[in-house]
């Protein structure tokens, strides 16, 4: 039998993607386990195995997938939002791996969101002095901690009313600080 001509299905990594973030959203993701996600996927364990170290590797991959330098900003220095048709879908799920309750999807988020950041504003964490990493670590985590809660509409729009408050400002000024100086110690 043939193989499928190139675009006309999903491939096996974006569905393992889509699989992690469905089953994401029905459980824990420390539930989540290599045979159900291929399974759901409509591949093997294998094929996990080839794109794939584990579980977490997919969660990364995933996660990362639906980060954007645009969603980066417009999350986290109150920038208004921008159209865009996935806006919403990437928002949902960044909200969900927030909310998942596992210290390491949320850990990882955390790292994704600096990572972007930093490259965003041509900083490089080498370059970061010892309170510039506090900041930042602090920032992202909060950040994160905000998107965490349960409480919260996940609403970037809210966002943008944080970022104009006394905390919001300063955090805002903080990364402004850092990217106008290219992370030059200050």
């Amino acid at each position: 039998m043939a193989r499928p001509a190139k675009g006309s299905s999903p491939g096996a990594v974006e569905r393992l993607a889509e699989a992690f973030w469905g089953m994401l959203s029905e459980m824990p993701y420390s539930e989540i386990k290599v045979v159900s996600l291929a399974r759901r996927a409509g591949a093997s364990p294998n094929t996990l195995y080839y794109h794939f170290g584990c579980v977490a590797d997919l969660a990364r991959y995933a996660l990362e997938a639906e980060l954007d330098a645009r969603l980066v900003s417009d999350l986290l220095a109150g920038a208004p939002p921008y159209p865009d048709p996935m806006r919403e879908r990437r928002l949902r799920r960044v909200t969900l791996a927030a909310r998942s309750g596992s210290a390491e999807l949320t850990s990882m988020l955390a790292s994704s969101l600096r990572a972007l950041w930093l490259e965003g504003a041509g900083v490089a964490e080498s370059d970061l002095g010892d309170a510039q990493r506090r900041d930042l670590t602090f920032i992202f985590g909060g950040i994160v901690a905000v998107l965490g809660d349960e409480t919260l509409a996940p609403d970037a729009g809210q966002m943008v009313a944080f970022a104009s408050r006394p905390l919001g400002s300063g955090a805002v000024a903080t990364m402004a600080a850092l990217e106008g100086a290219g992370g030059a110690s200050m």
